[in-house]
């Protein structure tokens, strides 16, 4: 009877044993695959900013915790720090500007915010409200795409020197996953940051190889701000893991490193992102742009509403089309969007692809800063296929006669003031479009469905506008050139002017364009004609002016 209760005991024993292994078996399993594995069918995990009770801590205190959990690959799939890894040590806030400002003995920082570290593939849901936060994504080596929902989030970085959000790889070619931001439906949301600060990557060991690389001022705080230009070894720079940036001659007259790693406002990333979703997200930049990516930019799905605010470029894909596999497409399908360069910016496109740039839907409003800035601006081509678009600034950059929806390019002999109302109608005396803005502008880009071919009038300030000196393109080329062709890009001059002087006369033709030219393109003579008329997809006007009989 004894033997046959130890045989009992005994297989209790055992069987809890087993249980035992298997939970824990069970448990390494998991946390490997939310630590950086991701699992497609893994559940959203929701995040409130205001609380973080229910998150791993890592404090400035705990950074050797921090370290030890990194190296051995057991970091949480959203994580609390008070600082940003860099793949070396805790990211510092300083650029060559802290120095100059200061002196050489001031002291830097490590990041002063609270990172919401987000380390898995899988659906994050945010809610709640932060000041002095961040939401920061790692990327590298992940196995699946990675969800951000939006929730009726405000955060605010208190600080203009990191994004509100930073999606971050080593390579900015990297498109195996995607990263998508999602607004929630009936929620609007509200993100407010500033730029990534510029380290330098430059090996210290091979500093010397590189002080040809600048002169003047830069040259002078190269060799007095050594501690800055050499900050890592060859060995730490292949373990950062933000993508490496070469700074072009004009970074470097500015002082800037020979290789850094920056992002540069509220929002960015080094490599595609993608917007979608119902709900309105309010974008705000304290410095620099307002969302910039390394790689594609797509707002997507023909919903939600984006508002952009920036002090440079409002959207921007900044790697530039010589950088062998970069990706830089912007392409916009929304409900609606409105892009607006602050008045204080230095400078600012609303709209800026260094690849091409192509909207498909949404009511898109974009307003350059005044100066020599475009509303829309791309290096391979603009392409409008849809949407109501308007939008305003100083320079125009030629809209593709590719393009599937008629579009109308207005450059006016005198600056556009402020307050200004512009009224375009039709032959019918229906308004097209009126615009009232609070900046001056000289160049002004509209596309809608009601751009049908036909006549037009327009108006500023209920007086008519002629044109002293038109080119009605028409989908029709420019002297010379073949059917389709789009007209060129127009050098810069000076405010009101296209290339600061009149453009040459050219001899006048029979019937059928405006002001009895029919010169493709024909860009001299005084116009006598009342009514702009459209014709086909590409339609430009150059010189437009208070309509006199004279």
């Amino acid at each position: 009877m004894e033997e046959k209760v130890d045989n009992k005991k005994k297989i209790i024993i055992i069987s809890s044993i087993i249980g035992a292994l298997t939970a824990i078996i069970v448990a390494v399993v998991l946390t490997i695959i939310f630590a950086r594995g991701g699992s497609d069918d893994a559940d959203k995990i929701s995040i409130n900013l205001g609380d973080t009770s229910s998150l791993k801590t890592y404090t400035s205190d705990d950074y050797d915790s921090f370290r030890l959990d990194y190296n051995n690959n057991s970091l949480p799939a959203v994580y609390v720090t008070e600082f940003l890894f860099d793949g070396v040590g805790m990211y510092k806030t300083y650029d060559l500007d802290d120095f100059i400002e200061d002196g050489n003995d001031a002291k830097v920082k490590a990041l002063s915010a609270q990172v919401f570290n987000i380390n898995a593939s899988g659906d994050f849901e945010f809610t709640g409200e932060i000041t002095g936060g961040m939401i920061a994504v790692n990327t590298n080596n992940l196995n699946g795409d990675v969800n951000i929902i939006l929730n009726g989030v405000k955060l605010d970085t208190d600080s203009k020197k990191i994004p509100a959000l930073y999606v971050y790889n080593k390579d900015i070619t990297y498109d195996e996953h995607k990263v998508t931001i999602k607004t929630a439906e009936g929620t609007e949301n509200y993100l407010e940051g500033g730029k990534f600060k510029k380290v330098s990557l430059v090996d210290k060991d091979s500093l010397a190889n590189y002080a040809d690389k600048y002169s003047g001022d830069a040259s002078t705080w190269y060799q007095e701000y050594s501690n800055y230009y050499g900050v890592y070894t060859a060995e730490e720079i292949e373990n950062i893991l933000f993508a490496k940036v070469a700074a072009d001659s004009e970074d470097l007259a500015d002082g800037d490193p020979y290789y850094f790693y920056k992002g540069a406002g509220a929002i960015s990333s080094d490599i595609d992102l993608y917007f979608e979703g119902t709900g309105i997200l309010n974008v705000v930049s304290k410095n620099k742009e307002g969302i910039e990516t390394k790689g594609n930019l797509s707002f997507t799905g023909g919903t939600g509403d984006y508002i952009i605010n920036a002090e440079d470029d409002c959207l921007n894909t900044t790697t530039k089309s010589t950088v062998s596999g970069a990706h830089n497409a912007l392409y916009i399908n929304v409900k609606s969007l409105r892009a607006i360069v602050s008045l204080e910016a230095d400078e600012g496109d609303a709209i800026d692809s260094n690849g091409t740039l192509t909207i498909d839907g949404g009511k898109i409003t974009a307003l350059a800063k005044p100066g020599a800035d475009a509303g829309l601006d791309s290096e391979k081509g603009t392409y409008i296929n849809g949407g109501t678009i308007i939008a305003t600034g100083n320079m125009f950059d030629a809209i593709s006669s590719e393009s599937k929806q008629n579009f109308l390019a207005l450059s006016f002999s005198e600056a556009v003031d402020i307050n200004d109302v512009i009224r375009f109608t039709n032959s019918d005396g229906q308004e097209i479009f009126v615009h009232e803005t609070n900046r001056a502008y000289t160049n002004l880009v509209y596309s809608s469905s009601a751009l049908v071919d036909g006549e037009y009038t327009l108006t500023k300030n209920d007086e008519l506008m002629g044109y002293a000196s038109t080119g009605n393109m028409g989908g029709m080329g420019q002297p010379g050139g073949e059917p389709g062709e789009t007209p060129p890009e127009m050098p810069d001059g000076e405010p009101g002017q296209m290339g600061g002087e009149q453009p040459p006369e050219m001899p006048d033709g029979a019937s059928g364009m405006p002001g009895g030219m029919d010169q493709p393109g024909n860009m001299g003579g005084a116009a006598t004609n009342k009514t702009f008329t459209i014709s086909g997809i590409s339609n430009l006007f150059s010189g437009v002016a208070v309509y006199s009989e004279e």
